[in-house]
């Protein structure tokens, strides 16, 4: 028969392993609730760009002027590439009936004096798409370039 010799452990180092264990099994437990790994949920919102635009008659002549998120007469907006979604609010601010068209068939519903509509555009791949009054006879107002954002270059 062979005897076995006990493990002696301290009063002293068992609180310090038992500490060091303790503090081991939080930080893992830390880095896996932080890296969403027990998440039922995503906590990301889906990113959009919220813009306001008028119809406004200016020295005679119906303008698209920025409100909210853009300046300017017959502003360019800016979009991103991918799942970003431009969020358009256009109101009339003039006396005529207005519809704003944008290339590839998103626009609003038939403005009267004083109404306004929300739209929503995105664009899969980088372009340039015009915006228009539809049925004014006029070319562009203005233009509307989705773009891609990259974190590095």
């Amino acid at each position: 028969m062979s005897h076995i010799l006990p493990y002696r452990v301290s009063d002293g180092k068992l609180v310090l392993l038992a500490l060091v264990g303790m503090v081991a099994a939080f930080g893992i437990l830390l880095v896996f609730v932080s890296g969403g790994a027990v998440r039922h949920v995503s906590i990301f919102l889906p990113e959009k760009t919220e813009d306001t635009i008028a119809f406004r008659n200016i020295d005679g002549e119906v303008q698209v002027v920025g409100i909210k998120g853009i300046a300017g007469v017959n502003p360019t907006l800016l979009t991103r590439t991918g799942d970003y979604v431009l969020e358009l609010t256009v109101i009339n601010e003039d006396d005529r009936i207005h519809v704003l068209y944008i290339d590839g068939g998103a626009h609003t519903k038939v403005l009267r004096p004083g109404d306004s509509d929300v739209i929503t555009f995105h664009s899969k791949e980088e372009a340039t798409y015009n915006y228009y009054d539809w049925g004014s006879g006029r070319g562009p107002l203005g233009q509307i370039q989705a773009i891609k954002v990259t974190m590095y270059e």
